[in-house]
């Protein structure tokens, strides 16, 4: 079994983990591996609080991410005979944007179970956008590998998918579309993305990844993400909110 090396408090905290998942409807005998369960609540900002190397959830966040688009481009596929492959794209970056997942993890009550750092504590890290979010897709990778795909699809269908009736009332653009759109319009000419690696662990694997969206040889924004496609979507956003 793949097992894992967490702070004792967290394994502590398993039962009140299982309840949770039980709130959601989740099968708790499905639950395999409890080391990855509990891994999955584990902010890597709580984890480096201690002096040993603690895991974290960002690779179970590696996973969820690509579960989910793919449970949503699944969905859409179906739903949507008619609809071009453009409009999907726009429909699927709004369903798994950021903002939608920080929302559905509210309203699940996700961010009350997370394990984050004294400091992030202190600074409201519970409510922050990129930790509940960063979280979702951590509960989702950890439900894809633990209690099977099938099972992971319907909490997605359950708890995500149902976001697009919001985002059916308003035309859905990704930040990038924006902010080309307003680059286009007063620079002439397309932006360029210059993306770097933030930060990579000692062996060699990148975890944060930082991207600069550029006119004219000028830096109009920096974002971040776990990987290059989030990076940029947040140098977008970060650069369409200077834009308010």
């Amino acid at each position: 079994m793949y097992s894992l090396s967490l702070p004792e408090e967290v394994y502590e905290a398993l039962p009140r983990l299982k309840q949770f998942l039980s709130s959601l409807g989740l099968p708790l005998e499905k639950i395999q591996n409890s080391d990855l369960l509990c891994c999955c609540f584990v902010h890597k900002s709580y984890a480096a609080d201690f002096k040993v190397a603690y895991d974290h959830n960002e690779r179970l966040e590696f996973v969820g991410d690509a579960m989910l688009e793919s449970v949503i481009a699944k969905r859409l596929f179906l739903d949507f005979p008619g609809m071009p492959e453009s409009t999907m794209t726009l429909y699927k970056i709004a369903l798994v944007r950021e903002e939608t997942l920080c929302k559905v993890a509210k309203k699940i009550g996700l961010h009350h179970q997370l394990f984050i750092s004294k400091g992030e504590e202190r600074n409201g890290g519970r409510e922050k956008a990129s930790i509940t979010s960063d979280a979702m897709e951590a509960l989702i990778g950890y439900l894809a590998l633990d209690m099977g795909y099938l099972i992971m699809e319907q909490f997605v269908l359950d708890s995500i998918y149902p976001e697009i009736n919001e985002v059916s009332k308003s035309p859905v653009k990704s930040y990038k579309t924006m902010a080309q759109e307003h680059i286009q319009k007063f620079y002439k000419h397309l932006p360029v993305y210059n993306d770097y690696d933030e930060k990579v662990d000692e062996k060699g694997n990148v975890l944060l990844f930082r991207s600069e969206i550029i006119a004219e040889k000028e830096v109009l924004a920096v974002g971040f993400g776990t990987n290059k496609k989030k990076a940029q979507e947040d140098a977008a956003k970060n650069y369409c909110e200077q834009l308010e």
